[in-house]
């Protein structure tokens, strides 16, 4: 196993580990519910994307589909997860956000891999 699926399979840790605390137990935060799950999931795709792009045998379009798919898939099992974690619930919205925040981070990697490969 290389570095970077390592660092993906941590950070899928590090959510799971988070959507384990029940509800009672999580602070109280000024911030929207969604925005949480987005930018959670940015970095998941981002993580994701960085992998992807440097495995062999993956075309661009193809690196981007699996990674929003992926990420995608892991969202919808930590809401299922969430469903049996006391005081929270599985959200469909948050599994939007989770998939919209994973497609962001993995554009986000794609667009600076592409600008910064062209400069050198």
């Amino acid at each position: 196993m290389n570095l970077r699926l390592a660092l993906c399979i941590a950070y899928a840790g590090v959510i799971f580990g988070i959507s384990s605390v029940p509800g009672d137990r999580l602070p109280g935060v000024s911030v929207n519910d969604y925005f949480i799950h987005l930018f959670e999931y940015v970095a998941l795709g981002m993580l994701l994307m960085w992998w992807r792009l440097h495995s062999s045998g993956a075309s661009i379009a193809g690196a981007l589909c699996q990674v929003i798919f992926l990420g995608s898939l892991y969202g919808l099992a930590d809401e299922l997860h969430q469903y049996f974690v006391p005081q929270r619930c599985a959200d469909p919205v948050d599994w939007v956000a989770d998939t919209l925040g994973t497609a962001i981070g993995a554009i986000a990697v794609l667009a600076f891999s592409l600008v910064f490969s062209r400069r050198y």
